[in-house]
């Protein structure tokens, strides 16, 4: 019992501190959910409500929007990244 209550209690800090911790599951655990993408429920209150398996929202498609928004944002870092680049070649 105490196992289990202290298993559960990693796994609720682990999904709710915000913070993507070198030693979180996920990093170890592929379809560990963790807290970038549980983060994403709090944030928009409609997708990724899986706080433990990330498979549970790809088989119920409560994963979409929130792939397009990674996919988004990730874009958004590679043309920031460019913009610098060329910017620094300019100089």
């Amino acid at each position: 019992m105490y196992t289990w209550i202290t298993l559960r209690l990693f796994q609720a800090i682990d999904s709710h501190s915000g913070y993507d911790f070198p030693w979180s599951l996920r990093h170890f655990i592929p379809f560990w959910a963790g807290a970038e993408h549980h983060d994403y429920l709090h944030e928009k209150f409609t997708e990724c409500y899986a706080s433990s398996f990330r498979w549970w929202d790809a088989i119920f498609g409560t994963d979409v929007k929130y792939h397009a928004y990674r996919k988004k944002q990730a874009e958004a870092k590679k043309l920031a990244a460019a913009k610098e680049a060329k910017a620094g070649n300019g100089q």
